[in-house]
C-alpha cells in the first residue's frame, strides 16, 4: 500500500488493494477516506463494503479537477474531525491528491499563509500540487479565501 504519515493521525497512499483494505483495522486506522471518482480505471467498486465490513468509518470524496471545490474540502475535514474521524488512511490513485487534500485541511487547521503552507508541504514530503498541475490554481486560491493568516491580511 507504501502508505506515508503526514502527521500522528493521518497517512496518505496510493490505492490499497482488497486485501490492504481488510488489514488497516490492524493498523490502527478508524476511517478510509478515498478521493478517487467511480469512473478511474482501477477503483474498487466495492471498497466501501470492504471498509465497513472491518468496521471502519468511510468517506467517499471524489476530487478531479473540475470536481474540486470548497464543499470537496470541508467534507475532508469534517471526515477527519468526526469522532472516529482519525487515525486515517487518505488515499486516491498514486498519493498526489491525497497529500494535497491533507496539507489543505492542515494549512486551515494551522492558519497558515500560502508560502507556509508551501513551504510544510516540502518538509511533508513533496505533498503541495506543482505549479503545473491542474489543481495549483484552486489549492492557493483556497489558502488565500480561508486561510487566518490571509484573512488578517485583509
Amino acid at each position: 500500500m507504501n502508505a506515508r504519515n503526514i502527521t500522528n493521525d493521518i497517512a496518505i497512499s496510493g490505492q490499497p488493494s482488497r486485501d490492504e483494505l481488510g488489514r488497516v483495522a490492524e493498523q490502527g486506522y478508524r476511517t478510509v477516506v478515498n478521493l478517487r471518482t467511480a469512473d478511474e480505471p482501477g477503483v474498487l467498486s466495492d471498497e466501501e463494503r470492504l471498509v465497513e465490513g472491518a468496521g471502519l468509518t468511510y468517506a467517499a470524496i471524489p476530487v478531479s479537477p473540475g470536481m474540486l471545490d470548497d464543499a470537496a474540502v470541508e467534507r475532508f475535514s469534517q471526515a477527519l474531525a468526526s469522532v472516529d474521524g482519525t487515525p486515517a488512511l487518505v488515499h486516491c490513485k498514486g498519493g498526489g491528491r491525497a497529500g494535497m487534500m491533507t496539507l489543505l485541511h492542515l494549512a486551515i487547521q494551522n492558519g497558515w499563509s500560502l508560502e507556509q503552507t508551501l513551504d510544510e508541504g516540502k518538509k511533508l514530503g513533496d505533498i503541495a500540487p506543482p505549479e503545473s498541475s491542474p489543481y495549483r490554481a484552486f489549492f492557493e486560491s483556497f489558502i488565500k479565501r480561508h486561510s487566518p493568516a490571509h484573512r488578517q491580511e485583509i
